[in-house]
C-alpha cells in the first residue's frame, strides 16, 4: 500500500481553494476505502502509520483563504505534578512528567495555529496570545487511531473549521505509538491547554474539539483536569469518538464490513488498544487497566464535565460507543448521520454543512449557569 494508491482512491485533495471534502463520496470510492481501511488499521498498528502511509506534504493553502503555522510549546513551569487513583498510572505520568520538566523528554512539542483569513490577518495568527481579552479559540485533537496525530487527509479541516466557526483553531501535535505509548498523548494535550491557559486564554473561552481516537484524548483531559482541579474547557465537541478501548461494542461486529476501521480484538497484542498503551507491566490486568478512564473516559466521571456535543455515523464502527457516552452523559447531544462511517461523516457538502451549523449553534449557545 503506497501513497500514490491513497491518492488515487481516496483522493485526499487538500486545497481549500478547491471546496475540500465538500465533494461526496461515491459508492465505489467508499468500497475501496473500507477495504484499504482494514489493510492499514492491521499494518499502521503493526509497524507505526508512517512505514503504511508516508508523510503527505503540508498543504498548500493561499493567504487569501487562511494562515497555517506551526510553532514550539513546552510544559508551563506552574504545571502541578499528576495525582492519579491508578498507581500504574500514576507511575507512567509521573515519568513522563519529570522527562519534560528535565528536558529529557524526546522529539519537543509542536502546535499549528491554523485561521481563516476571515477570522484574523497573518501577523495575528502568528500571535499565539490572545487578541483580545475574550478571545474564543478552538484547542482541536486530531484523530489516527492513536499511531497518527497529524495526517494530511485532515489538514485541509483545521481551516476549515476556523471559517465555520470563526475562531482560530490550535491542534496539539502530540506523539503517538508505538514510538510514543499512553499517557505520552495525554501527558502533550493536556500540556497544549495549560501553555494556551498560560499564554492568557481563559479555559472558559477554549472549546475542545476531538475526532475519533483524539475525542479519546480529549475527553481523557478534560478528566485529567478534572482530577488536578485545573479550570476545565467551556465545551466539549466529539466527532466519531472512540471511547471504549475495550472494544466491547457491538457495532465493531455490526459495521465491519460498512466501516473504514478495522478490527482486531485486545488480547491480541497488535490491537488498537493494545499499541497504545504499549508493554503491559507485570501483575497487570491489561482489560481491566483499559476500563480505567483516562484510557476509556465511557467509564470516567464525564458527566459532571463541560457540556458536550456529540457527532456519529450510524454506520461507524464507534457507532455504539457514541451511544454509550451519550447514556452516560445526561447533558449531552447526540447527532447521528444515518448511512455515514468513520470516513464519511466528515465528506460531502451538504453533510459538512449540516455538521458545522450544529456546533456553531452549540458552541455559540451561552452555557446556563
Amino acid at each position: 500500500m503506497d501513497i500514490e494508491t491513497v491518492n488515487r482512491f481516496l483522493n485526499p485533495d487538500i486545497s481549500m481553494m478547491q471546496g475540500v471534502g465538500d465533494m461526496e463520496v461515491t459508492e465505489e470510492e467508499n468500497t475501496l476505502a473500507i477495504q484499504m481501511g482494514h489493510i492499514v488499521t492491521a499494518k499502521a498498528l503493526k509497524s507505526g502509520v508512517d512505514a503504511v502511509m508516508p508523510a503527505m506534504p503540508d498543504p498548500e493553502i493561499p493567504a487569501s483563504v487562511g494562515q497555517f503555522h506551526t510553532f514550539p510549546y513546552a510544559m508551563p513551569a506552574a504545571q502541578q505534578p499528576y495525582v492519579v487513583d491508578d498507581p500504574v498510572i500514576q507511575a507512567r505520568l509521573t515519568r513522563v512528567y519529570e522527562q519534560e520538566q528535565t528536558g529529557e523528554l524526546e522529539e519537543p512539542n509542536s502546535m499549528v495555529v491554523a485561521c481563516a483569513s476571515s477570522v484574523c490577518t497573518s501577523e495575528q495568527a502568528l500571535d499565539v496570545k490572545p487578541q483580545s481579552s475574550s478571545e474564543r479559540i478552538v484547542l482541536y485533537v486530531c484523530g489516527g487511531g492513536f499511531v497518527s496525530s497529524d495526517t494530511a487527509l485532515l489538514k485541509w479541516h483545521y481551516v476549515r473549521v476556523s471559517q465555520e466557526l470563526g475562531q482560530r483553531v490550535f491542534v496539539p501535535r502530540y506523539h503517538v505509538a508505538p514510538a510514543h505509548v499512553f499517557p505520552r498523548a495525554i501527558h502533550d494535550v493536556y500540556t497544549a491547554f495549560m501553555y494556551l491557559v498560560n499564554q492568557g486564554f481563559r479555559a472558559q473561552d477554549i472549546t475542545v474539539l476531538g475526532i475519533s481516537a483524539g475525542a479519546n484524548i480529549a475527553l481523557a483531559v478534560v478528566e485529567l483536569l478534572r482530577i488536578q482541579k485545573e479550570p476545565e474547557p467551556s465545551r466539549i465537541v466529539v466527532v466519531a469518538p472512540c471511547v471504549d478501548l475495550t472494544l466491547s461494542m457491538d457495532s465493531w461486529t455490526r459495521n465491519h464490513d460498512k466501516c473504514v476501521l478495522g478490527y482486531i480484538p485486545v488480547d491480541n497484542p497488535h490491537s488498537m488498544p493494545r499499541v497504545y498503551y504499549g508493554d503491559v507491566e507485570s501483575g497487570v490486568d491489561v482489560l481491566a487497566m483499559l476500563r480505567h478512564p483516562l484510557l476509556s473516559p465511557l467509564f470516567g466521571r464525564v458527566h459532571t464535565g463541560p457540556p458536550l456535543q456529540i457527532h456519529s455515523g450510524t454506520c461507524d464502527a464507534l457507532a455504539d460507543d457514541a451511544v454509550a457516552l451519550a447514556q452516560h452523559v445526561p447533558h449531552a447531544e447526540l447527532i447521528t448521520y444515518p448511512g455515514r462511517n468513520h470516513y464519511t461523516i466528515l465528506r460531502g457538502k451538504q453533510q459538512l454543512d449540516a455538521m458545522y451549523a450544529h456546533m456553531r449553534r452549540f458552541i455559540q449557545t451561552p452555557c446556563s449557569e
